[in-house]
């Protein structure tokens, strides 16, 4: 089963991909620092 996607799709994706990882990185980096702090508080 081969997909053939335009290059308009295949940008559309990547913009998508971009944007994903753009929101997600910040959103783990509290959710580590969250836990960090609750890890040392209960030290």
């Amino acid at each position: 089963m081969a997909n053939w996607t335009t290059p308009e799709e295949m940008a559309r994706k990547r913009e998508i991909k971009k944007k994903v990882l753009t929101f997600t990185f910040p959103v783990i980096a509290v959710i580590i620092g969250v836990l960090v702090t609750i890890a040392a508080n209960g030290l």
